[in-house]
């Protein structure tokens, strides 16, 4: 069970959403980008939106979000990157990316609004783990 200096907050929430805003911004406009104008396929294109998504997001997080939870440490935010990418990656990748693909070559939506759906559906999943595995306070 989580302490309550570590638990999720509608502060924290808040401010969480924001963030994703941007990386949302930073996500459908390198996808974009790099399908209509770069020629590359959707699905590469989605990849590479993603990770530059999550590195913009990680660094977000860590200086507003969860800044009061900042370790003291370079080596220690490195170890934080690492549990954030791995975190939101995994569920960026699984769930972001594969509804992507998903509704976008079966359902034959619009890859940018099959994108968006994908997004939604990973944001929650995202805060939980972010709050209570990443940017949790050091003893």
């Amino acid at each position: 069970m989580p302490s309550p200096s570590n638990s999720p907050t509608t502060h924290h929430f808040a401010k969480f959403a924001l963030v994703g805003g941007s990386g949302v911004i930073v996500n459908m406009g390198l996808l974009h980008l790099l399908t209509a104008w770069g020629g590359l396929d959707y699905r590469v294109s989605g990849l590479i939106a993603i990770e530059c998504a999550i590195v913009n997001n990680f660094c977000w997080n860590l200086l507003w979000t969860f800044r009061e939870r900042k370790p003291d440490r370079k080596r220690h935010i490195g170890a934080m990157f690492i549990k954030f990418n791995c975190s939101s990656g995994l569920v960026a990748f699984v769930i972001n990316w594969g509804l992507l693909v998903v509704f976008a070559s079966m359902l034959h939506l619009h890859y940018l609004i099959a994108n968006l759906i994908g997004i939604a559906f990973g944001t929650a999943a995202n805060f939980m783990i972010s709050s209570l595995w990443t940017f949790t306070h050091r003893k």
